[in-house]
């Protein structure tokens, strides 16, 4: 449990209880204040902290773990990191804040699968403002303010572009990490994805692709994931969907250019995720 974002400068603080939380996204803070918060995060009376903090200038720290709960935003600190960003709700983010934000949730990205979206939508995976959670949050309407949130779109294209350079570009092999293989070839292995999922094999990792594989990644014994391995779709998970979802996860493995164990572990789901950010077509 000590995930770090490469880049930035750790400084761990008191406020935290300690426990391990696998994030699904990034909520955005203001300060509304300058300077550094380490003082005030490792203060008991305080009783906060952030994941990170993003300074007017480029400076970037990190005060909690990013798989470790901080006290930021409630109810939403067992589902998101947090960034809070120098300054006021009443200026707009830096060019040197939005890269620093955009580092963190490529980081995020290929750490923990994060969505490279902006969602308002607690619970969703994804770039959220800390006023989306209202009171469950904490009722903080003005964090990070208009002009901040105003910088949401363009800090996921940005993630985008920093993700998209670490895995092969279109056209590439979906697994192995090397690129250069044809455009025939990329379709085949969709295909191959699709086939492994009971979808139609069309070639294009479409919602419709997205939504069996993601069922199969989550592993919640869900009707969408009998379906997506193939057994009867009861809601009845017993041996028969077990068994089918291990010869699924194989396959899927295989396509990916992991290690076939059939257990979808971290090293899978880093593929799935390079693969998903290059080839998902909303």
């Amino acid at each position: 449990m000590t995930h770090i974002v490469p880049g930035f400068t750790y400084r761990p603080v008191g406020n935290t209880d300690g426990d391990a939380i696998r994030p699904i996204g990034l909520v955005l803070h203001v300060q509304q204040g300058n300077g550094n918060l380490f003082g005030w995060f490792n203060n008991p009376s305080s009783q906060v902290s952030s994941t990170l903090w993003a300074g007017r200038s480029g400076e970037r720290e990190q005060y909690v773990p990013s798989d470790v709960r901080a006290w930021a935003q409630v109810a939403g600190n067992a589902s998101y990191d947090s960034i809070e960003t120098e300054g006021f709700n009443t200026e707009p983010l830096t060019d040197a804040q939005i890269e620093t934000v955009a580092q963190a949730y490529a980081d995020g990205v290929r750490t923990f699968g994060w969505a490279l979206v902006v969602t308002h939508t607690p619970g969703s995976s994804g770039l959220i403002l800390h006023s989306d959670g209202g009171a469950a949050w904490g009722s903080h309407p003005d964090c990070p303010g208009v002009l901040r949130a105003a910088a949401c779109g363009t800090i996921i294209a940005r993630a985008t572009a920093i993700v998209r350079r670490m895995v092969p570009a279109r056209g590439g092999t979906i697994g192995g990490g090397t690129g250069g293989g044809s455009q025939a070839q990329a379709q085949a292995q969709a295909q191959a994805l699709q086939q492994a999922v009971h979808v139609a094999a069309d070639g294009i990792w479409g919602p419709a692709t997205d939504a069996a594989l993601q069922a199969v990644r989550e592993n919640r014994h869900t009707r969408a994931e009998q379906a997506a391995v193939g057994t009867s779709a009861d809601g009845v998970w017993g041996p028969q969907s077990q068994a089918a979802y291990v010869v699924t996860v194989k396959a899927i493995q295989s396509v990916l250019g992991v290690g076939v164990d059939g257990v979808w572990g971290a090293a899978t789901d880093r593929a799935f995720t390079m693969a998903r950010n290059t080839y998902f077509t909303p």
